[in-house]
């Protein structure tokens, strides 16, 4: 068994002691690419942990705004957006990012895929976000689509008039 595992390594051992000089420079080519694409996907792991560290920040500034708002079994920050219609003190001392995030809570629920980048990356860490279905209004109860208008008039009054997903 040992002697199987050995022929292989010995035959890949032989064929690179046998390289010419020509082909070193073909190796040192696929090694700058290996090495270039290594670079890139540090890059795009740095990038990712970079917006996972903001996504948890601004989880953590919407929690000390909204402490006991969480359902049990439900990970999201505000459900009441999706179980009761909303009033102005549930949503007048909120940040506008706090609103944006209680907004797009509700299609996140429903499983609507974000077109916006910054949404897509917040929701796809969320345990219970499951990116289904590409449009959702018709998903939405009487209850959220009130609670929506609200919360997007609250944005409107911070200087947010941009709701797209």
């Amino acid at each position: 068994m040992k002697k199987l595992i050995l022929i292989p390594f010995l035959a890949l051992a032989f064929t690179g002691a046998i390289c010419t000089k020509g082909d070193n420079s073909t190796s040192d080519s696929d090694l700058k690419k290996k090495e270039l694409a290594l670079k890139e996907k540090e890059l795009e792991l740095k990038e990712k942990e970079l917006n996972m560290q903001k996504r948890l920040e601004g989880s953590s500034n919407a929690n000390e705004n909204t402490q006991g708002n969480t359902s049990a079994g439900n990970s999201s920050i505000y459900p009441q957006g999706s179980e009761r219609l909303l009033t102005s003190d549930d949503v007048s001392n909120l940040t506008g990012w706090e609103l944006k995030i209680m907004r797009n809570e509700i299609f996140a629920r429903h499983g609507y895929i974000f077109k916006k980048e910054e949404m897509r990356n917040y929701f796809m860490y969320e345990k219970w976000y499951v990116p289904r279905h590409e449009n959702v209004d018709d998903m939405l109860s009487d209850v959220e689509k009130k609670n929506i208008e609200l919360i997007k008039r609250y944005e409107s009054r911070l200087g947010n008039n941009d709701y797209s997903r």
